[in-house]
């Protein structure tokens, strides 16, 4: 006999006629000349301004292959200029 699954069940209450933004976005969010987050205060300016229901980030925030990453420039270590990102993020959609 054939199997005929059955459709996924959705509660009443998540289906809704409204329509729901989804903003996507994906890293990494610092200019490749700095460990600035620029980009990333921009995109959380249209953030701020377009207010989307979610806000999906990918990274890579600041990517591990980042010159100044690599040649060790950075002026603090990796662990707080990422950190430094998510305080960025935090404030920035509050």
């Amino acid at each position: 006999s054939f199997f005929s699954p059955k459709p996924p069940f959705f509660p009443p209450n998540l289906l809704s006629p409204e329509q729901r933004m989804v903003l996507l976005a994906c890293g990494p969010f610092t200019p490749s000349d700095s460990v600035a987050f620029e980009p990333l205060s921009d995109l959380l300016d249209v953030v701020a301004r377009d207010k989307p229901d979610v806000c999906i980030l990918f990274g890579p925030f600041l990517d591990a292959k980042h010159e100044q990453v690599e040649s060790c420039q950075l002026l603090s270590p990796f662990s707080d200029v990422f950190r430094l990102c998510l305080r960025t993020i935090i404030e920035g959609t509050r």
